[in-house]
């Protein structure tokens, strides 16, 4: 069907059908297991339902691009015509809709520019550090003041922006130029904001600028401020009212409280760690099911492994699934270490872990998003490929200034990219290497009189054998497939990779005062919220099993050993006993 039948509301809470069918603006507050993601793609179908025969769109803003997909899948899945349905990151939205049809009216874009990834950042402010003869560890670089004035300069000489400067021309361009904003406004119908806690200053300022040129844009920003564990990075949980006096707009106030997740002892759990507390029920039939939570702070670092794959192994032979199971440590360090020594200690499990890959992950660059397309599986994913090669050709024209000719669209560059043989045991990059070439040769590109293009691919490059010299990584075109693969088995991740995920059983370890929460929130932040915030999202994961743990031994670099975290010891909580 090419709309969507309301009759699919039906299968939502009254809570959730609420905020679907709400034709007002909105602030949504949604508690963990909720249903957010899913009420966000519902309302969508529905707006779409509801402006049949409009073409204007419906933006949906998610924090990552994986959110951004999951929206994606979940419409297409209840066949909605999403012709005129947009989402994607903040940063996407500007690039697609400020800065690529207006960078003429930017004094610092109108000559050209290229984005630069964190790699690039900073390596270029470890060459400043250097040049300037400045003593201090990379994590102060970016507040120490000559060298952001330096890397400021230097961005600018080289006609570079990063993520900050997107945001930063965008909201320039909307606030000088009054009309750009009133334009942009007459194609929108509706944006929906997810996870809007994690939203800054000027990316809230940026759609103040367009929602009040037209006031009948349906907008609602969706989220949980007790989930809102990117401080570091700007962001802020406003208030209705704080949002009303930006937008110059009325907003209703409407609440997910029905946890459909968890039962209600783990509920019960990470309630105390919420900053914000709210009443919360779990909505399970088993809701008063009991639960496992564990905290256990005496076992060592030695051991750690091993009491790990344990539980691992208990909770298999339970039958769960090893999707089920998650295992969360706050640093990618401690989730490398322990990725390896389980998989040898449980050869015959699968874990989902993190891997240091050849492309680094950049889904704003195209060569980036010509590697993606060069090495991951075409079956069944003819919708997402044909995206990406869209991607491609828009980044290549708007971008880089690339004259696409008449006829090359994004079937004629998957075309391209699937003649090249890729033989499982072939040097994968060089085959990479000899996509883009017969890609710039059908497009006759010559990367030698593109500076801009040509630098962006040395820098990918450069990234690439980088990672793949200073890891010792495989490079065969059969290990390059893999990095693409969707994964399986028992999950290893940071407690900000999980956000937005859900386990039957969590296992959590390094639970640490200068881990948990890190030093720079103990000695210079507000180290209680930053705690709560990350325990409460921690917790929140977790149906129906939750082991808590704070080992001991490891040390900090002056030899002092880490204690367990000051916010889960004060907890008045009776344990299982394991």
């Amino acid at each position: 069907m090419s709309n969507v039948d309301l009759k699919l509301l039906d299968s939502l809470s009254s809570e959730q059908k609420n905020a679907c069918v709400c034709m007002e603006n909105m602030l949504l507050t949604a508690c963990p297991g909720s249903g957010k993601t899913r009420t966000v793609s519902y309302k969508l179908a529905f707006l779409v339902n509801q402006f049949q025969g409009s073409r204007r769109l419906h933006i949906a803003i998610t924090y990552t691009n994986r959110a951004a997909d999951e929206i994606m899948a979940r419409l297409d899945a209840m066949d909605v015509t999403a012709d005129n349905i947009w989402t994607g990151t903040i940063h996407q939205f500007c690039m697609e809709y400020i800065i690529r049809p207006y960078s003429m009216y930017s004094d610092r874009l109108r000559r050209g520019y290229h984005i630069i990834d964190e790699y690039v950042q900073r390596e270029y402010k470890r060459e400043i550090r250097k040049s300037l003869g400045i003593n201090c560890k990379d994590w102060e670089l970016d507040k120490h003041p000559r060298i952001k004035e330096a890397y400021k300069k230097l961005l600018m000489q080289r006609k570079e922006i990063d993520f900050e400067d997107i945001l930063i021309e965008s909201l320039k361009i909307l606030e000088q130029r009054p009309y750009v904003a009133e334009n942009i406004a007459s194609i929108i119908a509706s944006i929906q904001v997810d996870e809007y806690q994690d939203t800054n200053e000027n990316q809230y300022k940026i759609l103040a600028e367009i929602c009040k040129k037209n006031n009948e844009i349906i907008i609602s920003f969706i989220g949980d401020v007790n989930q809102a564990i990117y401080g570091g990075l700007d962001g802020i949980a406003k208030t209705k009212d704080e949002i009303s006096s930006l937008f110059e707009q009325e907003f209703l106030e409407k609440h997910l409280t029905g946890c459909y997740r968890s039962i209600q002892q783990i509920v019960d759990y990470y309630s105390n760690y919420a900053v914000n507390r709210i009443e919360i029920a779990s909505m399970r039939t088993d809701s008063d099911k009991d639960a496992i939570i564990s905290f256990e702070d005496s076992i060592s670092k030695e051991e750690l492994a091993d009491h790990v794959a344990e539980i691992v192994k208990e909770r298999l032979d339970q039958g769960e699934k090893e999707e089920e199971i998650c295992i969360i440590a706050p640093r990618w360090e401690l989730i490398f270490s322990m990725a390896n020594k389980l998989r040898m200690k449980l050869p015959d499990v699968m874990f989902n872990a993190p891997d240091i890959t050849p492309f680094k992950y950049d889904p704003m660059n195209p060569f980036y998003l010509l590697a993606k397309l060069t090495f991951m599986k075409t079956q069944g994913h003819e919708k997402t490929r044909k995206r990406y090669a869209n991607d491609v050709i828009g980044m290549l024209k708007n971008d880089y200034g690339i004259n696409i000719k008449k006829g090359f669209d994004c079937f004629t560059l998957l075309k391209i990219i699937n003649s090249v043989i890729k033989l499982s045991d072939a040097d994968g990059i060089e085959v990479y290497k000899n996509v883009v070439g017969r890609v710039m040769s059908s497009l006759k590109v010559d990367l030698s009189n593109e500076e801009a293009l040509e630098n962006c691919y040395n820098q990918f490059l450069e990234k690439t054998y980088d990672r793949v010299r200073n890891n010792s990584l495989s490079t065969t075109c059969c290990d390059l497939t893999k990095c693409f693969e969707e994964k399986h088995g028992v999950v290893i991740s940071t407690i900000h990779g999980v956000k937005g995920e859900e386990y039957n059983t969590v296992i959590a370890f390094g639970l640490l005062n200068g881990l948990v929460p890190h030093w720079n929130d103990i000695f210079e932040g507000d180290r209680r919220n930053t705690a709560y915030k990350l325990l409460y999202v921690l917790g929140s994961r977790a149906k129906e099993n939750l082991y808590l743990i704070s080992e001991t031994g490891r040390t900090t670099s002056k030899g002092a050993l880490y204690t367990a975290t000051d916010e889960i010891v004060n907890v008045e909580w009776e344990y299982t006993k394991l």
